[in-house]
């Protein structure tokens, strides 16, 4: 079991996970990315390779489902098994791009990226999204910093 605490106030925790909450329920809707098939032709190849891509992708949320449905998550406190943690690598990575392609349009990319945000001149909910976004940032690096101890 790989146990942390995130170092960001829990308050902070507290008062955007229903946002976190609700990104995840909403990226679940979105449909399948498009891939580009090249030179593929074989429409049930396709088609068999989608619903494959589609299935992991549902198998890689139920990690972070179960995540979020922890109490303690709230509170900034991260418990989960050792073989769940490659499936929620992937899907929280796949919730912040969500968050940052529909709820953080109003941040550039290099705002995000070297964190120099001037937040007064954006709008309340984004601000909120952002905490979000970090939130789950410190949880992807918590537990990569965990896996790089386990592989010293």
């Amino acid at each position: 079991m790989i146990e942390f605490r995130l170092q960001i106030d829990s308050r902070i925790t507290r008062s955007v996970y229903p946002l976190i909450e609700k990104c995840f329920v909403e990226a679940g809707k979105v449909s399948l990315p498009q891939f580009p098939h090249v030179g593929e032709n074989d429409q049930e190849l396709i088609d068999t390779w989608e619903e494959s891509l589609k299935n992991d992708l549902i198998k890689d949320r139920q990690p972070l489902a179960r995540l979020l449905n922890e109490e303690k998550f709230k509170h900034g406190y991260i418990e989960v098994p050792e073989e769940e943690v490659d499936c929620l690598l992937r899907s929280l990575t796949e919730l912040r791009l969500y968050v940052r392609q529909f709820c953080l349009k109003s941040f550039s990319d290099e705002e995000l990226e070297q964190g120099a945000i001037s937040f007064s001149s954006k709008p309340e909910i984004s601000q909120s999204y952002y905490l979000a976004y970090l939130v789950m940032a410190q949880v992807q690096e918590g537990l990569l910093e965990h896996l790089s101890g386990n592989l010293s």
